[in-house]
């Protein structure tokens, strides 16, 4: 009992800390991983762990995050990740964190735009 409580503790001090790194509300992370804000708000409080797939999201969107560093201030992340792309086949770039496959791209992309290469 006292490991999950400790994994859940450690889940809502990660998702605080990404939520506060990238200046984002809980409603609009919570949007970008497919939750509610009181859910969010409920996993950062340690009262709840997010399920195994939205975990997987958690950590793409924090390694992205880190990739696209300081090139976007916060509201210009959340519209970019919300935004659909042409050169990302009409998609939003935060639909690209459901999978391993897909957030390469996302990230393929992101390195691109930041070398200037957007041919």
């Amino acid at each position: 009992m006292k490991v999950k409580m400790a994994e859940t503790m450690q889940t809502g001090i990660n998702v605080k800390t990404l939520r506060s790194q990238v200046g984002f509300s809980q409603e609009q992370l919570a949007r970008l991983v497919g939750a509610s804000w009181v859910t969010v708000s409920r996993w950062e409080r340690s009262l709840a762990k997010p399920n195994p797939e939205t975990q997987a999201r958690l950590r793409r969107l924090s390694k992205l995050v880190q990739r696209v560093g300081n090139a976007l201030p916060p509201d210009d992340l959340y519209r970019f990740l919300d935004t659909p792309h042409r050169l990302l086949r009409g998609h939003r770039p935060v639909d690209l964190l459901q999978n391993d496959y897909s957030f390469e791209d996302l990230l393929a992309f992101v390195e691109s735009a930041k070398s200037g290469d957007m041919a």
